[in-house]
C-alpha cells in the first residue's frame, strides 16, 4: 500500500514520474517518522549499502506493481554494470485502487497524510535533486552499522534514531509552533538538506 500511495501523493504534487532512488528514499523517510502519524513503520530495517536507501523485497514489489498495471514505467536510465533506474507514476488501475484504499482505510488516509507532509518537504531542497542521505540520515548514517550489515530501526530495535531527532527538534520549538506531524517531518527533511548541502 505504501508504495502506492507514495506515487500516488507525488503524482497529485507534480512529481511524477519519480525516479526509483527517490522513491525508496521517501519509502525509508516516511518508514523512519511514521510514528508521527500513528502509523507502524512496515518496515523497519534496510540493509545498509551504498550511499541511498534501498529496500530489495520493496522493489520486486515496485516490479510487480509495474508489471501488473497499477504502476507505469515511464522511463529507465542505463548506468554502469547493468544498473537500472526506472521513473514511474499510477498505471490504469493504479487510481482506482488508490481512491479506494483512500475510501475504506483509517491506516491509508494517515499515509496518505504522511506522504502530503513528507514529499514536498524533501521536494522543495536540496532533497529534491539528490537521495543520497545515507551518510546523514540518522539511522542509516549510524558507523555502528556497518556496510553490508541491517539498520534496524523499528524491526527488532525500538532505537529510531530518526524520530529521537525529530522530536528533539519537535521539543526545541513546541512554544512556537506545536503541530508535530508537519513539523516533525519538515524539521527532519531540513536537517537532511542542511547536512547534504555540506558534502
Amino acid at each position: 500500500m505504501w508504495v502506492l500511495v507514495c506515487v500516488a501523493e507525488a503524482g497529485k504534487m507534480g512529481l511524477t514520474p519519480i525516479v526509483s532512488s527517490k522513491l525508496h528514499t521517501f519509502l525509508y523517510l516516511a518508514n523512519t517518522l511514521a510514528e508521527l502519524f500513528g502509523l507502524s513503520s512496515v518496515r523497519g530495517r534496510i540493509l545498509k549499502h551504498g550511499s541511498s536507501p534501498f529496500f530489495p523485497d520493496i522493489q520486486r514489489l515496485i516490479d510487480y506493481l509495474a508489471f501488473s498495471g497499477v504502476l507505469s514505467i515511464n522511463k529507465v536510465d542505463y548506468g554502469p554494470k547493468g544498473y537500472l533506474s526506472a521513473h514511474y507514476s499510477l498505471g490504469k488501475s493504479g487510481r482506482e485502487i488508490y481512491d479506494s484504499l483512500l475510501t475504506h482505510s483509517d491506516d491509508a488516509r494517515r499515509t496518505a497524510n504522511l506522504f502530503r507532509e513528507l514529499i514536498p518537504a524533501c521536494s522543495n531542497q536540496v532533497l529534491a535533486m539528490r537521495s543520497d542521505i545515507g551518510p546523514i540520515d540518522a539511522n542509516y548514517g549510524n558507523d555502528a552499522v556497518q556496510e553490508g550489515e541491517i539498520v534496524d530501526f523499528d524491526e527488532w530495535s525500538r532505537d529510531n534514531n530518526n524520530m529521537k531527532l525529530t522530536n528533539y527538534l519537535v521539543d526545541e520549538i513546541k512554544a512556537l509552533r506545536p503541530n508535530k506531524e508537519r513539523d516533525g517531518v519538515r524539521l527532519y527533511c531540513n536537517y537532511l538538506s542542511t547536512a547534504m548541502e555540506l558534502i
